[in-house]
């Protein structure tokens, strides 16, 4: 009756768009601020993470690897 497989099941459908969520406010904030570099800096290095993060959930590090040389050199 009082398990954790609802709370973790919805954990791991929902944490990517929370994390993305805080972090969208945390770069918009930092943009209203005035401090633009550090805005984009929030940015790549949330990229990155997200990138890492992909890879560990899917197991499907040849598919990010390939996203990620996208962003840097179009196809």
């Amino acid at each position: 009756m009082f398990g954790t497989g609802g709370i973790a099941q919805w954990i791991q459908d929902n944490v990517v768009p929370l994390i993305l969520i805080v972090i969208a406010i945390g770069v918009l904030w930092a943009g209203n601020a005035g401090n633009i570099s550090k805005a984009v800096t929030k940015v790549g290095v949330t990229l990155v993470g997200i990138a890492f993060l992909a890879m560990v959930v899917s197991g499907s590090s040849d598919e990010v690897g390939q996203w990620l040389i996208g962003l840097v050199r179009p196809s």
